[in-house]
């Protein structure tokens, strides 16, 4: 635990000083929530579907949602997490632009979940993470559960768990 909490420090020391031009904070205006929910349908959900609403869900409004922008304000990523109950939340629809993987973006909105879900007392976070994404999570401290769903019957799904 001690060795996952100093890797976790390192990364969100790394992060903070290397994404320093970027502004990370929740979407404000009409047309930021409207790039946010255009960025996440365009990076999980346009190969499958037309509908732009495809990338949203019923807990829309009770979720905690946050964006990296850059200098010219415009989304790099995002992420939304909503809490199950009093010990857990839940990460969905994180999503970094193509051209900004492999940037930190996707490590500094996972950060600032984590943070949240920290300042509300949880004692865990879960996410289903596409096979993609597993490695990243994973190097983020998150554990591999199990398999879980097949999205559109193409991507595969899998439970993971985060202790705080």
């Amino acid at each position: 635990m001690r060795q996952k909490n100093n890797i976790m420090k390192r990364t969100h020391q790394f992060v903070q000083s290397n994404l320093s031009r970027y502004d990370i904070r929740v979407p404000e205006t009409k047309e930021e929530w409207q790039e946010y929910y255009f960025l996440r349908w365009k990076i999980l959900r346009s190969e499958f579907s037309d509908d732009i609403d495809s990338a949203k869900d019923d807990l829309e409004d009770n979720s905690y949602h946050i964006a990296v922008f850059n200098e010219d304000s415009a989304i790099l990523g995002v992420g939304r997490m909503h809490y199950i109950d009093i010990e857990n939340a839940q990460i969905r629809y994180m999503a970094v632009d193509l051209s900004c993987r492999r940037q930190r973006v996707g490590t500094k909105i996972l950060l600032n979940l984590i943070k949240n879900a920290k300042d509300y007392n949880k004692k865990f976070i879960i996410l289903h993470a596409r096979e993609n994404a597993v490695n990243f999570y994973k190097n983020n401290g998150f554990e591999l559960i199990k398999k879980t769903h097949l999205l559109f019957g193409k991507i595969q799904h899998y439970l993971m768990k985060l202790s705080l």
